[in-house]
Formats: C-alpha cells, sequence, structure tokens
C-alpha cells in the first residue's frame, strides 16, 4: 500500500479510537446530549470531531510487521491511534480540544491481488476529566481509503462506568466525525 494509502489508514484508526474518547466527552458535556423526554433508557446521541497528531510526511503511525515491506501493508502491521478530541463548534480559529484519544488497529485482511478492501481491528480508549472510554471494531478500507464505520462502546471508567452504545465514524479530508449514541 503506498503512503497514501497509509495515511488515509492512520486517520482511520484514529477514527475509531477518537470516537471512544467522544463518547467520554458527550455524556460530559452538559446541555450537548439529546434524549427522547420522560424517556430514562433513551439513548444520547452527541457529535465531536476527532484530529490525527500523527499526520506527519513520515507517517509515525504505521508500524510494519518486522520483516515485510514498509511501503505496502501485510497482515498484522499496526496503526498507532492518536487524536485530540474537539468540539465541533468553531471558536475563533479553531475548535476547543475537550479530550483526547489513544489506540491501536491491527491490520487482519489484506486483499490478494485485484481485491480492493482491507479490514483492521481496532481499539482504542479516550481519557476525559479522570474518565475514559473503550471502542472495538472493524474499519474497511476501499481503494485504499477508510469507510464509514460502526464500532461499540465497550465499557468505560470513572463517570463512564458501565458505559454501552455505539459510535458511527466518517471521515473527511482533515478529521473524523464521531457521533456517538449511548445508552
Amino acid at each position: 500500500m503506498n503512503r497514501s494509502g497509509r495515511r488515509a489508514a492512520i486517520i482511520a484508526a484514529g477514527a475509531a479510537l477518537a470516537a471512544c474518547g467522544t463518547v467520554g466527552v458527550a455524556i460530559a458535556a452538559p446541555g450537548s446530549a439529546s434524549s427522547a423526554p420522560g424517556a430514562a433508557s433513551a439513548a444520547k446521541t452527541v457529535r465531536y470531531f476527532a484530529f490525527d497528531i500523527n499526520n506527519g510526511a513520515t507517517d509515525p503511525g504505521f508500524i510494519p510487521v518486522a520483516g515485510t515491506n514498509p511501503k505496502a501493508y501485510s497482515q498484522g502491521d499496526e496503526l498507532v491511534i492518536n487524536d485530540q478530541v474537539t468540539t465541533t463548534h468553531r471558536v475563533g480559529n479553531g475548535f476547543p480540544i475537550i479530550g483526547h484519544d489513544a489506540g491501536v488497529c491491527t491490520l487482519t485482511r489484506i486483499p490478494e491481488k485485484n481485491a480492493d478492501q482491507t479490514l483492521a481491528n481496532c481499539v482504542v480508549t479516550v481519557v476525559v476529566k479522570n474518565s475514559s472510554l473503550t471502542v472495538q471494531g472493524v474499519v474497511r478500507f476501499k481503494s485504499m481509503q477508510p469507510e464509514p464505520a460502526v464500532l461499540a462502546v465497550t465499557g468505560g471508567t470513572g463517570r463512564f462506568d458501565g458505559a454501552a452504545g455505539s459510535v458511527d465514524v466518517t471521515f473527511t479530508k482533515s478529521h473524523k466525525i464521531l457521533a456517538f449514541a449511548l445508552k
């Protein structure tokens, strides 16, 4: 896989990780979640942006399996996730940083010649104000570009203890959009 494909994979992995952290922020932000009136168990939906810190020319987030070609994806390669999680509302020249995430996506399926889908299993943790959320799931790549993904919220600590739900992740050229649905 070429450099732009690796960068897209890193961005996708970052999105998965950011999704984890965004959930924690979503619950913590007063007035930012929406739920049906009178429905205590209704899902809360919150949106955040995640900006990749590793987005450099040398792809510091890509770790090839030892003994493989670092210019092409191989099964077992890892993509390190490292994002700043922000609000979706611009303030001045940017978006306020409200948290961060950290994780890894391991490439599990590398297509044969003429196939165009690669799969990565991602596990990400987001830390917000001494609490954390974890997210896990598969991100698919088509023509070396990440596709929208739905990942599971698998747990949390602190104020997010017992967290459950999902996060929809979409990718833009500059950042990820995270939409969490928490139960």
